[in-house]
């Protein structure tokens, strides 16, 4: 009797303790599942340690060959270049010839009849008809920022006359010429609506009995020439000799001069 109390008591004793028994039990794959997402944690962080910084962007273009190194569907259009990439000197600059040999140009806004043009003017020694060159765009080198003079794709020339036997029907950038003993050869330079301005002292007068000038305005975004001689003329340093036709080099100095 005694006994079979005991086993009883013993029993209940048993069934209010198991649930508790249970709990303190940790099934083996939670353990194994646990210690393997630590380790895993662990291995990450070690793997991957201090990360660097990005890489920073790349420098604005300054060249369209730069623009087409990073777009080779690049085609010919205005383009944003920043001088020797500095945010702070960008200029609009047609890009050229994209798909071979890219250029930069610099179109200039006015394109009046008396604006941006070189002239040839007949009289004395030379006959024939007044021969001018008037431009839209320049070609410019944006790492020295000199103007080609004799690079006229972007031109139209009117008249023609005869120099020394042969024919003159166009004329460099930046030119007055004449062979009748006076600077009645005219020309214009207006880079007003760019950020450009010619550098002071760029021209000489060159040729027989030369003379000439070159008046600047306008923050020196304006230059008007008058040159001549027998024969003379006045052009951008240094003067190239018989300036006509596609006569010329990269040879005109410009100045990167913000609006103010």
């Amino acid at each position: 009797m005694n006994l079979a109390h005991n086993l009883s008591r013993f029993a209940l004793s048993f069934a209010l303790l198991a649930p508790f028994m249970t709990g303190c039990i940790a099934d083996s794959s939670d353990l194994d599942a646990a210690d393997l997402s630590e380790d895993s944690v662990a291995e990450t962080e070690q793997a991957l340690g201090p990360q660097p910084p990005p890489p920073p962007p790349p420098p604005p273009p300054a060249t369209c060959q730069e623009i087409r190194n990073r777009n080779p569907n690049a085609g010919d259009g205005a383009y944003l270049l920043h001088i020797d990439h500095d945010v702070a000197k960008g200029w609009t600059a047609y890009c050229h010839n994209m798909a071979s040999s890219p250029a930069e140009y610099l179109t200039l806004p006015n394109t009046s009849a008396s604006a941006n043009f070189s002239q040839y003017t007949v009289g004395g020694a030379v006959s024939g008809s007044n021969v001018r060159t008037s431009y839209t765009k320049i070609r410019i080198d944006p790492d020295s920022l000199l103007v080609d003079i004799g690079d006229q794709t972007f031109s139209s020339s009117s008249g023609q006359l005869t120099h020394g036997g042969g024919p003159v029907t166009s004329m460099p950038f930046g030119v007055g010429m004449s062979c009748d003993a006076s600077p009645s050869g005219v020309g214009n330079i207006d880079l007003t609506g760019t950020p450009f301005a010619v550098a002071e002292d760029a021209f000489q007068v060159g040729g027989a009995g030369s003379s000439g000038s070159a008046v600047y305005s306008v923050d020196n975004r304006v230059v008007n020439l008058s040159g001549g001689g027998f024969c003379g003329w006045i052009c951008s340093n240094p003067a190239t000799f018989n300036p006509f036709n596609d006569a010329g080099d990269f040879q005109l100095a410009l100045e990167f001069v913000p609006p103010s």
